[in-house]
């Protein structure tokens, strides 16, 4: 059974993380497969049960009273990155010590700071600060790793090898990378694999909030590792082998909180004393060192309770309202208003690997310093194609809501702002009319300049304009003479 369990695992969790991370770095391909995928992380199935979606919740939450914390070990692709350097690590480590790991990697539990980590990024989130989440949550660290590191590396190999190779390749001119994010993606690739290497899921178990509140729930779950204290011998191999440290050998129990379900210590105990065995109906005769049968329900329904409380938080507290005032960033269309969009985005960057035409990019301070790394649009390599509403339909927290076509040509995401000053018409003296032309729904019309006889000059009509960018990528002027500002609040002309 264990073979099978381990091997299943390592099937599921190697085609998760192939096509996540290629949905990353590909996903303007129309990888549905990916767009799915991404879709029962945690995290962004928390934020759509938050926002009234229920179904990818509910799933995790069942396989999670099932199994354990298998999402951990099977779905999360940071958490398979942390496998992948452990297993290089071990390997590194056997043969440095001539073919034998430690035979006792148990660590006591951080409970205190884990759940801490835990209380507080909760908080946050009733409170309506996404923010603290989308620091810690692993899908989102993963999508950024991957967009803004790995896909760098990607754009960078693809490049090279269309100066060898122009018929097969061609030259990305132009990346999605912001500095803020490519720093923070790049220091938290280090840690992780720091972590790895020297204490294998510790980030996982100490700081991770959802690894905190998979293990609450795994504390009470059906089917859970169990070592048989009568066969077991200490010899050291099932601890020497556990990914999380949690297997104490003096009292040959195994910390259900924090194992993540990977079923390694099942193959290595040679007299098949560890087993995944059901609990629900099994009556304990002695309490574990760790946690109590009560306890564990307790966590569990500590963990359910708050989980309820902040469902009901987001539905009794009235969402901030956003002003149509002032200068604000250009949202994705979809997004709604800058507000209820921050409290839902957890900038993994799913929606920038996705635009086709790299406008979407992480934000510095557009949205203040909460905002950091959450996507926006600029416009000047491209603009947002009419007949794309990619991001729309990637976003896995539906923090961008899904638009038809017909309903995102019709959203008005910000608005075009003509400055005669420095068009070149007026400048240069000649003929021009590129914003005109290049307007997708002719909100932009070429009138008589009332000084110059004979010299048009463009209008931009407000009730017509849908602020996509068109125009002030078609206009030739430096710097532009036609921008477009976005709109806090999105509306549907």
């Amino acid at each position: 059974m264990g073979k099978l369990l381990r091997t299943t695992r390592i099937i599921i969790a190697t085609f998760v993380f192939i096509i996540a991370t290629c949905g990353f770095l590909k996903m303007s391909g129309g990888n549905i497969v990916s767009e799915a995928l991404l879709k029962i992380q945690f995290t962004p199935a928390l934020m759509s049960m938050l926002g009234g979606t229920f179904g990818a919740f509910v799933f995790l939450l069942a396989i999670t009273l099932l199994f354990g914390r298998v999402y951990c070990s099977f779905l999360c692709p940071l958490g398979i990155f942390q496998d992948i350097i452990i297993r290089i690590t071990n390997i590194a480590r056997k043969k440095a010590n001539k073919g034998k790991l430690p035979l006792n990697k148990y660590s006591k539990p951080h409970n205190i700071l884990r759940y801490t980590i835990l209380g507080i990024t909760a908080l946050c989130l009733v409170a309506g600060l996404t923010y603290p989440l989308a620091l810690l949550d692993p899908y989102s660290n993963y999508g950024r790793i991957a967009v803004q590191v790995f896909s760098s590396v990607e754009n960078g190999i693809t490049n090279m090898l269309s100066g060898i190779f122009p018929s097969m390749f061609y030259t990305q001119a132009y990346v999605t990378v912001g500095l803020y994010s490519f720093i923070f993606a790049l220091v938290f690739l280090f840690v992780i694999i720091v972590f790895s290497a020297a204490k294998g899921r510790l980030y996982c178990n100490t700081v991770c909030p959802v690894g905190s509140f998979l293990g609450l729930l795994s504390g009470v779950s059906l089917f859970k590792p169990q070592i048989n204290k009568e066969m077991c011998v200490k010899c050291g191999l099932c601890a020497g082998k556990c990914k999380s440290n949690c297997i104490n050998l003096e009292t040959k129990e195994i910390d259900t909180t924090r194992c993540v379900a990977c079923y390694d210590c099942m193959i290595s105990c040679k007299r098949g004393g560890v087993k995944l065995v059901p609990t629900w109906f099994k009556k304990t005769s002695s309490k574990q060192s760790d946690n109590t049968p009560d306890s564990d329900r307790r966590n569990a329904l500590i963990a359910m309770g708050g989980l309820a409380a902040a469902v009901a938080a987001k539905k009794i507290i009235p969402a901030k309202q956003t002003s149509e005032n002032g200068n604000a960033p250009i949202l994705p269309p979809g997004a709604g208003n800058m507000e209820a969009f921050k409290n839902a985005c957890t900038a993994c960057h799913a929606c920038i690997a996705a635009c086709p035409n790299n406008i979407l990019r992480p934000a510095t301070f557009e949205y203040g310093f909460d905002g950091i790394m959450l996507p926006t649009i600029r416009y000047d390599k491209k603009y947002c194609s009419f007949g794309c509403n990619k991001c729309s339909e990637v976003c896995p927290n539906d923090a961008i809501a899904p638009l038809t076509l017909e309903q995102k040509r019709k959203t008005q995401i910000g608005l075009a702002v003509y400055d005669a000053s420095k068009c070149v018409v007026v400048s240069d003296g000649i003929h021009c009319g590129a914003c005109a032309g290049n307007c997708p729904v002719g909100a932009i019309q070429m009138v008589e300049n009332p000084v110059v006889p004979g010299q048009l000059l463009p209008k931009v009509d407000p009730l017509k304009c849908i602020g996509c960018g068109a125009c002030e990528y078609a206009c030739p002027g430096m710097p532009k003479a036609i921008v477009v500002k976005g709109k806090a609040v999105q509306t549907e002309i």
